[in-house]
Formats: structure tokens, sequence, C-alpha cells
């Protein structure tokens, strides 16, 4: 488990040292057992903790009821429950990341081949479309950053950047096809169990509804996932058998006039 002294908390927590000593007097933060010398040493934890309370205060919520919700989330409730229907809907259920913000001149080094395929102003404006980038003025803020590995990858293997923007579009469309459907789907059961315009009344039934959509999300995950991983298998297997007997095809015509 990662240690980190409190800058070093603050710092990956992206929030200073005198928030987390406040925090921590509020009792919205645990002061850590652990020392080195005279320094508290915090763990992923205090981490975690750091991050719900920044993701509620940008939402509006204040100290105090942050720590109401923390004492009874600690008490044994769910924080889902705790939180309510709005929390469990209105939360992403993407995976986030850290922005990347680079210069504009840095983008074909990361993206594309300063040599010989410079990135153009059409793909950027492409992937800004997609969600992918945020334009500024001197700058691109890369939303998702664990793509850049990906994209490079498949430029060093002679992929154009524009070919695997078409390919990730064309995936995105069916993604959200598939969105589309299971989202009707948890709409759809709502109406029939409870009618038209329905809102969940006590904290039992939000917390329900907030699991059920869970679980829908984790079969949407999980069903996409699987069926992916399945259809590339037949497919490879099927566009490799064809590909093989085209080259003992190529071969025995180039041994023959040999024989």
């Amino acid at each position: 488990m990662a240690e980190y002294r409190i800058d070093d908390l603050a710092q990956a927590a992206g929030t200073t040292t005198r928030n987390v000593r406040a925090y921590q007097e509020r009792g919205l933060l645990p002061t850590p057992t652990r020392r080195v010398g005279r320094a508290l040493i915090y763990d992923e934890s205090h981490l975690g903790r750091l991050k719900i309370i920044d993701s509620l205060l940008q939402r509006g919520f204040t100290t105090a009821h942050i720590a109401d919700f923390i004492t009874s989330w600690e008490t044994g409730k769910d924080l889902t429950e705790v939180l309510g229907l709005q929390q469990a809907v209105t939360s992403t259920w993407g995976k986030s990341e850290e922005p990347l913000e680079v210069p504009r001149e840095l983008v074909d080094t990361l993206l594309g081949d300063t040599g010989e395929e410079p990135v153009t102003g059409g793909d950027l404006d492409r992937l800004a479309e997609l969600g992918l980038v945020r334009l500024h003025e001197h700058t691109v803020e890369f939303t998702q950053p664990d793509l850049l590995d990906t994209f490079a990858a498949l430029h060093g293997y002679g992929y154009d950047l524009s070919g695997v923007i078409d390919v990730y579009a064309a995936v995105g469309r069916k993604v959200e096809d598939i969105a589309r459907l299971m989202v009707t789907t948890a709409k759809d059961q709502i109406v029939s169990a409870h009618g038209p315009g329905w809102l969940p009344d006590t904290d039992a039934e939000t917390s329900a509804l907030t699991k059920m959509l869970n679980h829908l999300r984790e079969l949407s995950v999980t069903a996409v996932q699987n069926n992916l991983a399945q259809a590339l298998d037949r497919v490879l297997r099927d566009e490799l058998s064809a590909y093989l007997e085209v080259a003992a095809e190529q071969r025995g015509t180039r041994r023959t006039p040999q024989q």
C-alpha cells in the first residue's frame, strides 16, 4: 500500500496541506496512527477519503453535510443510500482519469510523426467531437491519457491516426446503441413496476433502485466484454484461416516454376 507524508498526500489528492489538516480537525479525515520521526504517514485509505470529500464539495455539499454522510457510512449505512438517488444516477459509471494537458507543438510527438505524418487540425477536431481532447488556444488537453499509448503504438505499426479515429468512433456508436438499450430496459422496468413519473419516497426505495441500476450496469459491462472477447476470437480464427489459405496459394504459385 502506498504511503504519503502530508505534502505528498495533498498533492496526490489535488488539495492543500491546510485542507488536509482542516479535514482532520473536523473529523472528516482520520488521523493516521503511524509516524516516521515526527511526520504522520498516510495511506491509500486517506487518499480515497480525500477524493470523496472533494467530489461532495464540488457537488455543493457543505463540510457539515459531509461529516454526517461519513458518520452514517462508517456506522454501516450504505453510502449511496446516504447520498440519495441523485448521487446514484448522476455519478459517472465510467473510469475517471486525470486529464493531461500538453502544448500544441508536442501533440505530434505524442500522437503522430513529426517527420512524415503530423497530426492535422481535422484529426484534433474529430478527437474533440469524440470527447477525447479539449482544445485550448495554446494547449491540447487529453481527457483519456491512457489512449495516447494505444494510439501511439498503433501508429508505430503503420496505422494512420485518422484510421484509428474511424475505428474508435465506429465502436463508440455501437456501444452507444448498447447503452441506450440497457438504460431503456431499466426505465421500462421502473414504469412497469411503479407507473410513469414514479420517484422513490423512502431511503429503502432509493437504495433498492440504486442497487438495481448498479446490477444492470454490471450486466451491461460484463455482456459487452464477454461477447466482444468471444467475437474477436471467432472472427480472428475465420480471418486467419482465410489469410493462411491465400498465403499457401501464393507460396505454391512461387514454387511451381522452380520444380
